[in-house]
Order: C-alpha cells, then structure tokens, then sequence
C-alpha cells in the first residue's frame, strides 16, 4: 500500500501543479525548474539535472520553453564558455507568486485534518527516506 499511495499523492500533486498554471501553458516541469532557480539563484543545466535526477537534453528543452516564455535567461558562463547559466527573468516572479498560493491550497488540502505533530513526523519521515534513496543510489 505504501507505495500505492505514494504513487497517488505524486499523481495528485502533479496534476495540481499543471492545472494551477494551465492557463499560462507552465507545466509541472518548468515549475520545477522556477522553483530550484527561485531557491538557488543562477544555476546551471547540468546541475537542475542532476537536483531532479532527470536527462539532461529534458532540462535543455524545458529550459527553452521558460526561455521562449520569457521567464528564464539563459547566458553563457563567462568563466567556462562551453557551460549555460540559467537565472529568472523578472517576469518569473509573477509566475512564482501564483505557484506559492497554489501550493499553500494544496498544502492545506493534503494535510487536512492532521495535527502540526503529525504533519511534522510525516515531513521528517519523508525526507529520511527520501535521503536514504539517495544515499543508496551513490553505492
């Protein structure tokens, strides 16, 4: 069953995302991407890659899109030409406030009728887990 409602709570999640800015055609994975930029400042495409554990060439082309968009720039890192540096466009921020409120609503849907104790255990049981994995696939 864990698994099972894990796969559903990711499902869910994802389809909130998407629907939340459908009607500015972002999609789970640009928001991703806005999000790490938002919390990391510039960055590169190797390194979203490597945050996400997603294909370079994916993070190419959904760095594109934002790109087209106008919510990302991309430069050429002065110190190593071969390497991009993605960093927000001003206009990302409009876009990170709807995400914000969106994952407030979502929050608050998830965790209904939980206590700040449980919610607390659950976080930290998730991110324990979540860093086992990651310990396990550097073996």
């Amino acid at each position: 069953m864990f698994m099972s409602d894990i796969s559903t709570i990711m499902r869910r999640m994802r389809l909130y995302a998407d629907r939340s800015l459908a009607d500015r055609g972002i999609g789970f994975p640009e928001q991703l991407v806005l999000m790490h930029l938002s919390a990391e400042g510039t960055s590169n495409q190797e390194s979203i890659a490597s945050k996400f554990n997603i294909d370079k060439g994916a993070v190419a082309k959904t760095i594109a899109k934002l790109e087209e968009k106008g919510l990302v720039i991309r430069q050429v890192n002065p110190e190593n030409k071969r390497e991009k540096q993605v960093s927000l466009a001003p206009s990302a921020h409009e876009v990170l406030e709807v995400m914000a409120h969106a994952l407030r609503d979502l929050e608050t849907t998830m965790f209904q009728g939980l206590t700040k104790e449980e919610i607390a255990v659950t976080c930290a049981s998730l991110a324990r887990i979540a860093t086992n994995l990651t310990e396990d696939q550097k073996e």
